[in-house]
């Protein structure tokens, strides 16, 4: 009974929630009726002793009694309209999230934007019962990035939440708080085999073409230094330019492709030969490799680099089965 009135209250708040603060692309601005404010346990404790100052004053008629409970009453009437300022006006977007692996966390990129002269202090933000992020201090006429977590479970494109936007400064008698929703995405990837089995040898035979693969014979482009490597292989002028310090690649021609290919792994369940070939394109990837992929109807033709290993985790990624 009692679980069944929780969940009833549960989505009756949610229901509540999403009419009063809908999903929104773009900027989202903070207005008065989006706010919440209630007094911090501090904030209680404030009232009490006030309260007790009252009752003092008017059971022994003491004007100094009334004089310093009113003027605690004056302070309080100020911390709660300077913590409900705090937030007031205030604008949030969210950024481009970068794609990551399923049972990683997801970083959000949410942009605060102050456009008041007027300092915010303390503003924390928090996904449910998540870790919050705070942001100390943002600056009049300036923008801050913070970037909000969340834990990813399966792979596909996740939304992200509704999140609380809170702070309690100043002083920390009063919690102001409000909710928001910004349209946000991140691709995630299936989560790769711990220990996957080597590579197919030569993979499927190609259509007369050969494939090229890691190799000493020809030059085929730079990458980003990774321990192990050797030093005679660094690229020092192209390093010097870039500040970064580069790999040169070379190829060899074989006489077979590498495919990868969803319907070879007939002995696994769906997300089993997703998460293998997910380790196998990165192993590829690693080793200079060329490869293509093979998800039912769908065909990747064979390539290398970022941009062609990007390609085939999300294609990976949305694959429907």
């Amino acid at each position: 009974m009692w679980a069944n009135l929780k969940a009833a209250l549960l989505a009756y708040w949610q229901r509540f929630l999403s009419r009063q603060h809908p999903a929104q692309a773009g900027r989202l601005i903070i207005r008065h009726q989006r706010l919440y404010i209630l007094p911090s346990v501090y904030g209680v404790g404030y009232g009490l002793v006030a309260l007790t100052m009252l009752v003092g004053a008017l059971n022994y008629q003491l004007s100094l009694g009334f004089f310093f409970c009113f003027l605690l009453l004056g302070i309080a009437h100020a911390i709660l309209l300077r913590s409900y300022a705090n937030l007031l006006g205030m604008a949030i977007s969210a950024g481009e999230a970068q794609a990551v692996f399923a049972g990683e966390d997801a970083l959000f990129p949410i942009l605060l934007h102050n456009d008041k002269t007027q300092p915010r202090l303390g503003i924390t933000l928090q996904l449910g019962q998540g870790e919050p992020v705070q942001c100390a201090l943002l600056a009049g006429q300036s923008h801050q990035q913070l970037l909000l977590p969340l834990a990813t479970r399966q792979r596909g494109w996740l939304s992200l939440p509704r999140f609380t936007i809170a702070s309690s400064a100043p002083l920390g008698l009063f919690r102001c708080w409000t909710y928001a929703e910004v349209t946000s995405q991140v691709l995630v990837y299936p989560q790769p085999e711990e220990n996957p089995p080597p590579l197919p040898v030569g993979g499927q035979q190609g259509d007369g073409q050969q494939l090229v693969a890691a190799g000493q014979d020809d030059f085929a482009g730079l990458r980003s230094f990774q321990r192990g490597d050797a030093l005679h292989d660094i690229a020092w002028k192209q390093s010097a330019r870039s500040n970064e310090l580069l790999i040169r690649q070379y190829q060899s021609p074989q006489s077979e492709q590498l495919w990868l290919s969803l319907s070879a792994l007939t002995q696994l369940p769906l997300e089993g030969r997703l998460s293998r070939l997910c380790a196998w394109a990165m192993q590829a990837h690693a080793a200079g490799r060329s490869y293509g992929l093979k998800l039912g109807s769908q065909q990747i033709p064979p390539g290398h680099g970022h941009a062609h290993l990007h390609q085939c985790l999300r294609a990976l990624a949305e694959y429907a089965g």
